[in-house]
């Protein structure tokens, strides 16, 4: 019994020595191993929540207003949709930042346990920085100009924007590049620091404009009485009253051209609604004028060539 006893106890020295000579051997591994997954946590959880916090605020926003889309808020809508746009584009941006955070705190943790002199590494990574001040004169460009545009509220996610010749609605603000989904499809990665000149379509007001081409013979009068009652009709249906912000008013005459006028009809509407309008207006006119006897500029006979 001594003996076995004995024996157990040497062996269960022996795996604990063995255990202990492991632990020293690959202790630095270890830790390295332990800081990245320890990162990989932290960032998960972080990420986590960050997207519930702006889920949760967005949805708020919207059971505020009783509404599923933002486009749809009715009482102070321009306030009510920018903080779902904002706070969505600030989520958008804090991810980058929470990453490239964590990110950099393990690999000082790493580079510790290395045993390597931070300072020098940090004295070396400031003169390289200053290096690449001069090389890398762009991503600073696109950082500093991305990180303006967001505290500026220059644009959000759900925007709809125009870049030079891109039209089409904001997807993602990053630090770096901003992402746009254009109205066919195409997803594209604008720089930040390219953005020269950013037309936001979805702050404010919209205003659909309408052009109305009609027998230059008619009475013009008529005419925009009748195409400012037919355009009442349409905005006050159910479809239409909750994105018009204004009265319909003809500016006036746009444009003669032989015997075809121009009538330009405004009104002012909900951010991103105009186009919307637009359409259901042109049609609304169409039938109305049918009604009418008023005769649009695609009814009226084509003059033979060479004559005015």
């Amino acid at each position: 019994m001594r003996l076995t006893q004995t024996g157990t106890e040497e062996v269960t020295e022996a795996v604990g020595n063995a255990f202990v000579d492991f632990l020293h051997a690959w202790a630095t591994p270890l830790w390295i191993v332990g800081i990245i997954v320890a990162a990989v946590i932290v960032n998960w959880v972080l990420l986590r929540v960050l997207n519930r916090t702006v889920t949760q605020i967005v949805r708020g926003v919207k059971r505020s207003q009783n509404v599923d889309t933002t486009s749809e808020m009715r009482a102070a809508p321009y306030i009510h949709a920018r903080a779902v746009q904002r706070t969505r584009t600030l989520g958008s941006v804090g991810r980058a930042v929470v990453t490239w955070t964590v990110a950099v705190i393990a690999l000082i943790l790493i580079l510790g346990r290395l045993q390597v002199d931070l300072g020098a590494v940090l004295t070396s990574a400031g003169i390289v920085a200053a290096g690449l001040a001069f090389g890398a004169q762009n991503i600073v460009k696109d950082v500093l100009n991305g990180i303006f545009m967001v505290f500026e509220d220059q644009l959000g996610v759900g925007d709809v924007v125009t870049v030079e010749q891109i039209t089409g609605t904001v997807e993602e603000v990053g630090i770096r590049v901003t992402k746009v989904r254009a109205l066919d499809g195409t997803l594209w990665f604008i720089r930040n620091g390219e953005i020269l000149t950013l037309g936001n379509s979805s702050q404010g007001w919209g205003r659909a404009l309408v052009d109305i081409t009609v027998d230059a013979k008619q009475d013009l009068e008529h005419v925009s009485e009748v195409a400012i009652s037919a355009a009442r009709n349409l905005l006050s249906s159910d479809q239409f009253a909750r994105k018009v912000t204004g009265e319909p008013e003809v500016l006036g005459l746009e444009s003669v051209f032989g015997d075809r006028a121009t009538l330009r009809l405004a009104i002012r509407t909900r951010p991103e609604a105009q186009w919307e309008v637009q359409r259901g207006i042109r049609a609304e006119l169409r039938r109305t004028f049918a009604k009418e006897g008023i005769r649009l500029s695609d009814e009226l006979p084509r003059l033979p060539k060479g004559e005015v």
